[in-house]
């Protein structure tokens, strides 16, 4: 975003120097990434707001007192000019600056808008549904409810929750997530959506498990079953251990054999503050453990001390692992 919003001012200045623009172009084709950021940059000196802003600053100028007719006719439109140009890089410059900070904080306030009940980091939180049915909400995470006109839908918005649900054979419960939806009428079962993939594990009953998009595709599990939803479709069920899938409900981390920077990407959902792995050194050593999900920072020195990592801990409680 920074580098569009430089380009765009530079187009502004010099529109028809065929040497920037071939620049230009050249900055464009390098990465998609740079042709999206700069149309949003034009997308935004399209608005009203900008429009008057910009407005506003010309009529400032035109009005100062500056113009005295001591001054030339082309001294007096050069300065307006690059006021012009100066009102336009303040205000675009103020309006990437917002632009930049939606970008981050989008998620979240989308969350906070369309979430009935969630959790922060560490937290994990029981909750009894309109239906008497029971939802435990891991770390991080959270969920939409609709419980209207006899309907049972929750919608798992981030992270993980275990659904005890009390059967009603007349009005299934349906749980959908990023790209899988669970359908059953009582059971017992878990839901993670984490890392572009969403994962479900039953514990008891019986549950059908399909693609949102595009439908039609349709797993039925057996007590014990997982199976892992995906952009490109549903995998084949498989066996998880049982301790390991449900380790997180009474708050533990249970984990067999796996990369150490998978490990620590579950850790640091758990962890207040960033957990940086520097290198990749370590992230591929292979660990197992047995953690209490309230003391992230214990385990985290714990399988560092497993690696040979070395750990340093920062103000703000940021951990760096390398």
């Amino acid at each position: 975003m920074d580098e569009a919003l430089t380009w765009f001012v530079t187009l502004l200045d010099a529109p028809a120097d065929p040497d920037t623009d071939a620049a230009y172009q050249a900055w464009r084709n390098r990465d998609p990434r740079h042709a999206a950021a700069f149309d949003r940059l034009s997308t935004l000196g399209t608005m009203p707001e900008l429009q008057a802003a910009t407005h506003a600053q010309q009529l400032q100028t035109t009005m100062s007192p500056a113009g005295s007719s001591s001054r030339s006719a082309a001294a007096r439109s050069a300065t307006m000019r690059r006021s012009w140009w100066g009102g336009w890089r303040t205000s675009l410059a103020a309006a990437a600056l917002l632009l930049a900070i939606g970008v981050h904080l989008q998620p979240t306030l989308t969350l906070r808008l369309t979430a009935d009940q969630r959790t922060a980091t560490g937290e994990r939180r029981e909750i009894t549904l309109p239906d008497r049915s029971r939802l435990i909400l891991d770390t991080d995470s959270a969920v939409a409810l609709d419980f209207a006109d006899g309907r049972r839908h929750v919608r798992l918005l981030r992270g993980q929750a275990y659904f005890d649900v009390v059967s009603d054979t007349a009005r299934p419960f349906r749980v959908t997530a990023g790209f899988g939806e669970v359908e059953v009428t009582g059971t017992a079962f878990t839901v993670q959506s984490v890392g572009g993939q969403d994962t479900v594990f039953l514990e008891r009953g019986r549950v059908s498990v399909s693609r949102r998009e595009p439908p039609g595709q349709t797993v039925a599990l057996v007590p014990g079953d997982g199976v892992t939803a995906t952009a490109d479709g549903l995998s084949a069920p498989a066996r998880p251990d049982p301790a390991v899938a449900l380790a997180w409900k009474d708050g533990r981390y249970v984990f067999h054999d796996q990369p150490f920077a998978a490990v620590v990407d579950t850790i640091r959902r758990y962890h207040p503050a960033p957990v940086i792995l520097i290198g990749d050194r370590l992230a591929g050593a292979r660990v197992s453990g047995n953690y209490r999900l309230d003391d992230p920072t214990g385990a985290i020195r714990s399988l560092a001390d497993v690696v040979g990592a070395r750990v340093t801990e920062l103000p703000a409680g940021i951990i760096l692992l390398r």
